[in-house]
């Protein structure tokens, strides 16, 4: 209630605000920051896109297929977390395990130690070298986003190890588009609130953008829900289950700035930090529920130099910087990373015809782990880790006619605690009328996903030594995938485009476990140990499909069909396969010039999921798949005072009151957590 109390109060501190603001002398608002003002034709403009080969190209121009979120869709929805509006894109698979955890994927394959779909922060890897990425501890705020940018299929040709299945690149908005100040709060039936306050500028050759923020989550109890559920019911007794309560809540404070300096007309300088400091309740793990806060603080700084040589060639040099340190004492007592990376990329054209670009980084990475015992804990085979990763790659897009292109993209990477591998990607693409409003694309994609830190050293035993789990250390081999691939866009007119895409994956040595039950003085002991497992096969299709229907309306729709086949049926992924079906739909309406309504839907068929049960439990158990889930989500907005300032008021998940409990595969539980939510929120720029 404290917390409530506090966003209130700030709602009435910004709302008492108005009339000083009004009396401000208003600046033109820039376009990418205003998009409440924006035109449907200017929201129908074909987005650029340079997640999918480090150069910037139309969408349906890519080698690869793709799907921008743009910041009017983050916008408009009213969701207040990442994840939330990935449920929404086409080809991502979005569980939530309680308030503060969700498992994404690409195509699917996700899971909470999930590094199968490489995540970035404008171009910056997010991976926790140990357990993958904590989606809610990342130090971005939702309106300082420009556009998230979703690569589906294999992306290791330009960006590396664990672009696997997929890249989401999360690309923040420049200093020189978030002018001003910026307040917005938004508060929810439960308490929760989410509050972001910025102040951007730009004065001569200096432009920045500083950003605060602040989220607080309730447990789902104190939301309405909360109910646990047992994945294994026969061991309660040794869990202790009756005693376990919700504890999920969540709070985090962020820090963003975003900085550039104009050396001269060809070079700039940009630099920032980031920070974001989190506290939240304790889970159990492997039936061990220590009921202690978790803490986690996580920094990141880069600093990068952009320089034009001529017409014909630029490039540009950067170092960023990851630092975290988890307090986990569910899972492990203590581990912290410094991570460091430096690379560099030119961009030339040889000719008239070529488009060429040559790059490469090198980053190492210091781990450290301290464990308070061995019992129920993670413990690592040693206390400090350095490792680094070296790699090199070239992209190059040739324009072979008026309607061929041809694009080839080549990478090599070396791991000290692992092995060198390479990825590759080899396109044509084919337009079919002179205007390239109709394009064909043909394509062979290879990557790789190298095992973590956690995968290749990890030591668990739990429940009194009822299970136990081992890495294998180098032992482990990298996954592979190959990917075969065509699609096809199409601009029918201004207000109509589509786009189809399908593929066949090969997967190869997947990383699991394998299983070994003793019987120890009439005990049955369980010891897990990571292994490559096998391979999958996997194909599917995708429709996208956007449209103007009038002046005042635009609408978005898409379908995907995933099947994932695996070489045997006990075979352990720990992660869950895609869901077959899946749809989504965004309808927005300008009412007028200042009101406007946006919808939201998504369906998601079953997610099956093979973890360490026996084989009748995958049979049986409803924690080894994921419930149909139709999600609806509805806002309608108000802009005021001329502009400056916006009302949202809005429903999340009108047709689930709660969301049934999910289980990743290292918990024997799992919690329902609340779902309808109604919330207000409040936005005002000057």
């Amino acid at each position: 209630m404290n917390r409530l109390f506090i966003s209130l109060l700030m709602l009435m501190i910004l709302v008492l605000s108005l009339p000083a603001f009004a009396e401000e002398e208003k600046q033109e608002p820039n376009k990418n920051e205003n998009f409440f003002k924006m035109s449907i034709e200017q929201l129908m403009e074909t987005p650029i896109v340079v997640s999918a080969s480090r150069q910037e190209q139309k969408l349906n121009e890519l080698s690869v297929p793709a799907t921008v979120i743009t910041a009017e869709d983050i916008h408009y929805s009213g969701l207040t977390s990442i994840p939330e509006v990935l449920r929404f894109a086409a080809g991502v698979d979005v569980v939530r395990l309680d308030r503060s955890r969700y498992m994404v994927g690409v195509r699917g394959l996700e899971s909470t130690v999930s590094d199968r779909t490489l995540v970035l922060i404008n171009g910056r890897s997010t991976l926790d070298p140990v357990f993958g990425t904590s989606w809610m501890e990342l130090p971005v705020l939702m309106e300082d986003i420009e556009r998230i940018e979703i690569i589906r299929g294999p992306g290791g040709a330009v960006w590396g190890s664990n672009a696997y299945t997929g890249v989401i690149n999360i690309i923040t908005k420049k200093p020189e588009d978030a002018k001003g100040v910026f307040a917005s709060t938004t508060i929810n039936e439960f308490g929760d609130s989410y509050t972001h306050l910025r102040y951007g500028g730009v004065d001569k050759n200096f432009s920045w953008r500083v950003s605060a923020g602040y989220e607080g989550l309730e447990d789902s109890d104190a939301a309405g829900a909360g109910k646990m559920m047992s994945k294994y019911p026969y061991l309660n007794s040794y869990m202790g289950f009756d005693a376990y309560e919700a504890r999920d809540f969540f709070r985090s404070q962020k820090f963003d700035t975003d900085f550039g300096y104009k050396i001269s007309d060809d070079t700039k300088l940009s630099f920032g930090a980031a920070y974001s400091g989190s506290e939240g309740g304790s889970r159990e793990f492997v039936g061990y529920f220590p009921q202690h806060n978790f803490l986690t603080s996580m920094t990141r700084l880069y600093s990068r130099i952009d320089h034009r040589f001529d017409e014909n060639t630029n490039g540009y040099l950067q170092w960023f910087g990851n630092f975290a340190d988890f307090d986990n004492s569910y899972v492990i007592r203590r581990y912290a990373f410094n991570e460091n990376d430096l690379e560099g990329q030119i961009n030339f054209k040889p000719n008239d015809k070529h488009n060429v670009s040559v790059g490469g980084n090198l980053r190492w990475v210091h781990i450290t782990s301290d464990n308070a015992s061995l019992m129920n804990e993670s413990v690592f085979n040693d206390e400090t880790y350095d490792e680094y990763w070296a790699g090199l790659y070239v992209v190059d897009r040739f324009k072979l006619s008026d309607r061929w292109t041809l694009e080839g993209q080549a990478r090599i990477d070396h791991f000290s605690k692992t092995q060198t591998d390479w990825s590759a990607r080899a396109a044509a693409l084919y337009a079919l009328d002179e205007e390239k409003n109709h394009i064909l694309r043909f394509a062979y994609g290879r990557s790789f996903r190298a095992g973590s830190t956690s995968l290749r050293e990890y030591n668990l035993t739990g429940l009194g030594g009822l299970f136990n789990v081992h890495g294998i250390g180098s032992e482990l081999k990298n996954e592979n995938i190959y990917s075969l691939e065509a699609g096809y866009t199409g601009k029918f007119s201004e207000n109509l485009s589509l786009s189809l895409n399908t593929f066949y994956q090969r997967m190869e040595r997947l990383i699991g476990a394998v299983n070994r039950v003793d019987i120890i003085g009439y005990v049955p002991v369980t010891t897990s140990t990571f292994v490559n497992t096998g391979g999958a096969n996997c194909y599917g299709a995708e429709v996208e499909l956007k449209t103007k229907i009038d002046n005042k309306s635009n609408l978005s729709a898409w379908y995907t069909y995933h099947n994932l086949a695996l070489e045997h049926y006990t075979q352990i992924i720990r992660s869950f396969i895609p869901a077959r079906h899946e749809a989504g739909l965004t309808y927005r309406r300008f009412v007028d010039e200042n009101w406007v309504f946006n919808t939201n839907y998504s369906y998601m068929g079953v997610s099956r999921a093979y973890d360490t049960s026996s084989v009748g439990d995958i049979q049986f158990s409803p924690f080894n798949k994921t419930q149909v889930i139709n999600r609806l989500d509805l806002t309608l907005s108000r802009k005021f005072n001329k502009g400056s300032g916006e009302f949202m008021i809005g429903v999340a998940d009108v047709f689930n009151k709660t969301s049934p409990a999910a289980s990743d595969f290292n918990n024997f539980t799992g919690l329902e957590t609340p779902a309808r939510t109604f919330f207000v929120r409040l936005q005002l720029k000057f």
